[in-house]
């Protein structure tokens, strides 16, 4: 059993979000995901985008985790 202090070796999975369906194609048009790099140390934004027929668009952003909690603390809200 690991302390709760022990460090995190690494994380893995993915989160959607926005996902845009097409309700008359009952396809996914565009979708938005988080997901972790396959080391595990950086968190990967990944927009995937096909709105537009014949055109797949896929633009990755790369962050580390110490990147992400200092853009949330500095753009976010403060939720009691």
């Amino acid at each position: 059993m690991s302390s709760p202090l022990s460090p995190i070796a690494g994380a893995q999975g993915a989160l959607q979000l926005l996902p845009e369906t097409d309700p008359v194609a009952e396809m996914i048009r565009r979708i938005v995901r988080l997901e972790a790099t396959p080391d595990g140390r950086s968190v990967l934004l990944v927009d995937t985008d096909s709105r537009r027929p014949g055109l797949h668009r896929e633009v990755r952003y790369e962050i580390t985790p110490a990147e992400l909690i200092a853009a949330i603390r500095t753009q976010g809200a403060d939720v009691s």
